[in-house]
């Protein structure tokens, strides 16, 4: 419990300095969010239109009285009205969240799914030649950027098959694409924590023991070690959901998919200041809540954590 608090606690100071981060770097960026909503709207900006404008978004106050308003807002769930439509910038990012989630959980599925059945795989069959060429194939798609994996896929699977969608959120099979591409991002950190978290294991005396007592392999592999090797996965698993989370945005500009993330780059280009704090500040928080409950469930899953 003692442990549990300390972790709010934490967690709450984290969050206060990323609110302070998020709207230091956003306030003092380069140009002039007034002049640019003019531009937009047709009107050439002059030094009187743009005073009125300033007045009317707050933009004329002392840098920390708007830093506190803002905050206060914020704890109230209020991030204020967006620049470009003057819609409530919370009504805009709730409508985007649930396509974001159910895209960062189906790529967190393919991501875990792939690191546990290629590790299981290289346990029980180590020189076998389907788990080196697994891991091999893994951790070189991983390792190239997420945007061209995308542009692999949709330029093979979407227009050379047309098995699936190039984008958007018309279809079922939509997420498909995005998913894979997400998720083999995150899977070969997983993949090589584990791997070397079930090799620790298998060398450890119970498992050696359930081997010697007929116990068979695969049963040993997955009841035993697996557990064994739980916290580690779990840590792991933790990071590459925020992994996830983060790079979304990247994804969702690629496919055209209408999440957060997508929301976050027009703003971005329409200096759209509201929705890019917002989205900065709960992408963070997201990001500090599941590392913070895959630490909980660590602690909860190995005794020795919490002693």
């Amino acid at each position: 419990m003692t442990r549990a608090l300390r972790r709010v606690a934490e967690t709450l100071l984290v969050l206060l300095v990323l609110s302070v981060l998020t709207f230091l770097l956003t306030s003092l960026a380069p140009g002039d969010p007034a002049e640019e909503i003019l531009r937009r709207g047709g009107v050439q900006p002059t030094a009187e239109s743009v005073a009125v404008l300033r007045g009317e978004l707050g933009l004329d106050r002392p840098l920390f009285s708007r830093y506190l308003r803002w905050l206060l807002g914020v704890l109230r769930g209020d991030f204020g009205r967006s620049y470009a439509d003057r819609a409530p910038v919370a009504a805009e990012i709730l409508s985007r969240v649930p396509a974001t989630l159910r895209l960062a959980g189906t790529a967190s599925l393919i991501a875990v799914g792939l690191a546990v059945l290629v590790s299981v795989r290289a346990a029980l069959r180590p020189r076998a030649l389907d788990s080196r060429i697994a891991r091999v194939v893994t951790v070189a798609v991983a390792a190239v950027p997420p945007y061209i994996v995308g542009i692999m896929l949709i330029s093979v699977v979407a227009v050379g098959m047309r098995a699936l969608p190039t984008g958007g959120d018309g279809s079922p099979g939509a997420v498909i694409l995005p998913a894979v591409t997400l998720g083999l991002a995150g899977t070969a950190t997983l993949l090589r924590l584990l791997r070397a978290d079930l090799a620790v294991v298998a060398r450890l005396p119970f498992v050696k023991l359930a081997v010697a007592k007929g116990l068979s392999a695969r049963r040993t592999v997955m009841v035993h070690a697996l557990r064994a090797a739980a916290p580690g996965a779990i840590t792991a698993a933790g990071v590459v959901l925020a992994e996830l989370l983060a790079g979304a945005v990247i994804v969702e500009t690629l496919f055209a998919w209408p999440g957060v993330g997508q929301l976050a780059v027009t703003a971005i280009r329409q200096r759209d200041i509201p929705i890019v704090q917002a989205y900065v500040l709960l992408t963070a928080l997201a990001t500090v809540l599941v590392l913070t409950l895959a630490d909980l469930c660590v602690s909860v899953a190995d005794p020795r954590v919490r002693r």
